[in-house]
């Protein structure tokens, strides 16, 4: 029976640490990552990647703050919360370093053995930290993805045992794909309907041939 994702590699995938251990064998470019709960280990990290350090949810999660659950987004951590770390040895946090010199971020929808890419482009700064916090100001065009990048993300896939997977990627200057993520049940309506990318059909067909 195909699982479109079964629920045990759903839950395997949904962990971070094992998302970027498996992208890095597989040959994916992995950030600089720093998983602790330690305030010193945070500013040796942060000083090994010249303060540009970004902080991430180790999964999805939310707060419940004036009177409503608000999403956690990516956050640049800035010279004054790196002085001041207080509450950083509550739980383990997620840092990595940035991506300064980026020049756009790539949503790779992963149905099958079909890929299915958009760059994403944005003109406002809460999107360029995090694009799911602006999505008004995005703007997606499909893109090509390199062959060794598809290679990867199969290979990922494969490893993990997923027959969807929404994959993200910030690209820098220099065309070098980072691989931030893989979401093995994220959206795709919005980039199918900016791009006209067959995704949905994708999966239909997955789903009536039930198999990859």
């Amino acid at each position: 029976m195909l699982w479109v994702n079964h629920p045990s590699r759903e839950a395997d995938a949904a962990y971070k640490p094992v998302q970027l251990a498996t992208a890095a064998r597989c040959h994916l470019t992995v950030p600089p990552t720093l998983i602790t709960n330690r305030p010193d280990a945070v500013r040796r990290f942060a000083a090994a990647q010249n303060g540009h350090v970004v902080v991430k949810p180790l999964a999805y999660s939310s707060v419940f703050e004036d009177g409503s659950a608000k999403a956690l987004y990516t956050h640049a951590l800035t010279g004054d919360e790196l002085a001041d770390l207080a509450g950083v040895e509550a739980t383990a946090h997620l840092f990595q370093r940035a991506i300064s010199d980026k020049a756009f971020e790539a949503r790779v929808t992963v149905v099958g053995r079909r890929v299915f890419a958009a760059a994403i482009h944005t003109d406002s700064d809460a999107g360029r930290a995090d694009w799911r916090s602006d999505y008004g100001s995005l703007h997606l065009s499909v893109v090509a993805v390199p062959a060794q990048v598809v290679a990867g993300v199969l290979a990922f896939m494969d490893a993990l045992g997923l027959n969807f997977g929404a994959f993200d990627f910030a690209i820098d200057t220099e065309g070098t794909w980072w691989f931030f993520e893989c979401n093995s049940a994220g959206q795709f309506g919005f980039v199918e309907n900016a791009t006209g990318l067959p995704i949905t059909a994708a999966v239909a067909d997955l789903l009536q041939k039930g198999q990859p």
